[in-house]
C-alpha cells in the first residue's frame, strides 16, 4: 500500500465524515463549551481532542498487530487482508457520496463495549480542569462510530502497527477542525463539503484507491 496515498485517504475520511462526527460528537464538543473569542475554554478543547485521538491511535496500534499476526499465520493471508483494505475503500468511498449505509453495522457491534464505558463519562462532567477533559477524549475515542471503525478496520488489515496507529492519528485530525466548533471556519468547511462535485471528486478518489488496492494484493 503507498503509504503517502493511504494517509492523504484517511485524512480525507476524517474531513468529510466530519459532518457525521459533528451528530456523534456534538453534545460533548458542545458541553466543553469553546468561547471562540477570548480562547477561554481552548485548552480544554484541545485536551479533550488529544485524548480523542491518542484513543484512535492506540486502538489502531492493536489493530495492526492484529493484523500482522492474521498476515502471518497464513500465506494468503496478506492479499486476503489487502483485498479485505480495498472492499472497505470502496464501501467509505460509496458512504462519503451518501449512496450507502452498509458499514453502519460496525456501530451496532461496537455498542457493548459503549455501554461499559459509557458511565465513567458521567464522572468527568462537568469538565472543569485539563485532566477532566483529556480523560473524557480517552474515553469519547470508544464511542460506537461507523466511520471510526470502519477506518479502524482498514487499518487492520493493513497490518502494520505503526501505519495503522498512524492511520487512525491522522483520520482524528482530519475530523479535528469541525469539532473543535470553530463557527465560521466550519460554516466555510461544511458548505465546502456540501458541494456536490467535492463529494463526487472526493468519494470517488477514495473507490479509485480501494480498487488499486484490491488489485495491487493480486
Amino acid at each position: 500500500m503507498l503509504e503517502p496515498l493511504s494517509y492523504l485517504t484517511a485524512l480525507l475520511l476524517g474531513v468529510f465524515g466530519s459532518l457525521h462526527c459533528m451528530g456523534m460528537c456534538g453534545g460533548i464538543v458542545g458541553a466543553l463549551s469553546l468561547n471562540t473569542q477570548t480562547g477561554k475554554n481552548l485548552p480544554l478543547q484541545l485536551a479533550y481532542h488529544l485524548g480523542r485521538i491518542s484513543t484512535y491511535g492506540l486502538i489502531g496500534l492493536i489493530a495492526g498487530f492484529i493484523g500482522l499476526w492474521i498476515s502471518q499465520s497464513h500465506d494468503q493471508a496478506s492479499i486476503i487482508l489487502r483485498s479485505l483494505s480495498g472492499l472497505l475503500l470502496i464501501l467509505m468511498g460509496l458512504y462519503l457520496l451518501g449512496t450507502t449505509k452498509a458499514l453502519l453495522w460496525l456501530e451496532k457491534a461496537g455498542s457493548g463495549l459503549w455501554k461499559a464505558v459509557q458511565p465513567l463519562t458521567s464522572k468527568l462532567l462537568p469538565v472543569k480542569d485539563f485532566k477532566h477533559a483529556l480523560g473524557l477524549g480517552l474515553l469519547w475515542g470508544l464511542l460506537p462510530c461507523g466511520l471510526v471503525y470502519s477506518t479502524l478496520s482498514w487499518a487492520l488489515v493493513s497490518a502494520n502497527p505503526i501505519h495503522s496507529a498512524s492511520l487512525m492519528v491522522v483520520f482524528g485530525l482530519g475530523n479535528m477542525p469541525a469539532l473543535l466548533s470553530l463557527a465560521a471556519f466550519t460554516a466555510q468547511l461544511n458548505r465546502f463539503k456540501q458541494n456536490k462535485w467535492v463529494k463526487i471528486i472526493i468519494g470517488l478518489s477514495v473507490m479509485c484507491f480501494g480498487v488499486w488496492t484490491i488489485y495491487a494484493a493480486w
